[in-house]
């Protein structure tokens, strides 16, 4: 019988990739030894621990990811991690940091754990968590085992509509029969709309790839390049530095070339996607950004169709409004109500390009004082009328 605590020794010596041993929700052991604020964060090893797969990973808020593999027949787990693709910055540490609810007097050590940490790509991880499991609980697993589907409800007349559009239109553009849909991805990734891409994830099932090489490989790891260089671009326009977006670039593309499975290919894919959009949504927000001012952006994202007011937000936050305004413009260099107009009409520009609702549906559905000042504040912030803007579409 295999000695697990051994076997995580080995493990860590092996691959300098942290190695925790939980039994329940007691930590057993861990490799190397480390304070308490550099363990994994009780909210990812609930999510790990709560699964009925035997091999689970899950992704951090910091763009990292923990592993774990589930003992067979019994209660113990092994977590591994975090990897992440490339070496720690600043602002990603001050985030962990807060995260992590560490020490402030303990910066530089926390710091000094995470930077020697290896990086490495989660394919490889995943399967090194595959290769464990087989090791441990001598099971075959392959990465579809592990993967959680894409579920988002969505109204069945939209899928029904692209999927109609895929039979009647063959435009030209990276998705052959359905140029809308590649716009609609674009969009979401420039402005780091995780909801709407998964959702269009699930419609974009339906479409046809144009044909870009000679076999099915080749073709899914050139449709997969492309999809890379298109959200690179999308996400940079979106607010993420230059310098992430190319280094992201690189890493997958590396990355899809040591593929030789389909699965494995599409689901990367969908990956790059989010992990693009998920950086644009928190590009917006600086690394040095409090809880609260989190809750107030996720708050007023969440709730463009409704007439939220700077007292609203104070409300659901719990702080008086002049404070809150105080904050939020010392820390975001603007006024909170402004962002909630910002947010709506980034909101109406996606409508009126994807969706058939006229301008005063778009207005109301808003919640816009009138049609008028719908139209007057579309146009001062892209110096043209909601009607230019769909016509030049």
């Amino acid at each position: 019988m295999t000695d697990i605590k051994k076997f995580c020794e080995y493990l860590y010596k092996s691959s300098f990739v942290p190695v925790y041993l939980y039994d329940n929700n007691e930590l057993i052991t861990c490799y190397p030894d480390q304070k308490e604020d550099t363990l994994p964060p009780s909210r990812y090893l609930s999510k790990l621990k709560e699964t009925d797969k035997t091999v689970t990973y899950t992704s951090t808020t910091f763009y990292s990811h923990y592993g774990c593999i589930h003992i067979e027949n019994s209660s113990s787990f092994i977590v591994l991690g975090p990897i992440n693709d490339f070496p720690y910055s600043y602002e990603s540490l001050a985030l962990m940091h807060r995260e992590f609810a560490a020490d402030e007097s303990s910066t530089e050590a926390f710091s000094e754990f995470f930077h020697g940490i290896p990086t490495e790509n989660l394919d490889t991880f995943i399967n090194t968590l595959l290769f464990i499991n087989y090791t441990i609980n001598h099971s075959e697993l392959t990465r579809k085992d592990i993967e959680d589907d894409i579920s988002v409800p969505f109204e069945s007349s939209i899928a029904e509509k692209y999927s109609i559009e895929s039979f009647l239109y063959k435009e030209e553009g990276f998705f052959d029969n359905n140029f809308q849909i590649e716009r609609e991805f674009i969009r979401y990734i420039e402005t780091g709309n995780i909801d709407k891409l998964n959702e269009i994830h699930t419609i974009s099932r339906n479409t046809k790839i144009g044909v870009i090489a000679n076999n099915k490989l080749r073709q899914w790891k050139n449709t997969f390049i492309v999809t890379v260089t298109l959200s690179s671009r999308a996400a940079m326009r979106g607010g993420l530095a230059p310098s992430i977006a190319y280094q992201l670039s690189n890493i997958y593309i590396n990355q899809v070339e040591r593929l030789t499975e389909l699965d494995a290919i599409m689901s990367l894919l969908s990956q790059v996607q989010i992990d693009y959009a998920n950086r644009v949504a928190n590009s917006i927000v600086p690394a040095t950004a409090d809880i609260i001012l989190r809750q107030v952006i996720e708050y007023v994202h969440e709730n463009t169709n409704q007439n939220i007011k700077t007292a609203d937000v104070a409300d659901h936050v719990g702080f008086t409004r002049s404070y809150l305004s105080r904050k939020f413009k010392k820390e975001m260099g603007m006024e909170l109500s402004h962002f909630i107009r910002k947010c709506k009409l980034e909101e109406a520009r996606d409508m009126l390009a994807f969706s058939d609702k006229t301008i005063s549906e778009i207005s109301s559905d808003l919640c816009f004082s009138s049609q008028s000042h719908f139209q007057k504040s579309f146009k001062d912030t892209y110096e043209m009328t909601p009607q230019t803007y769909r016509n030049s579409l």
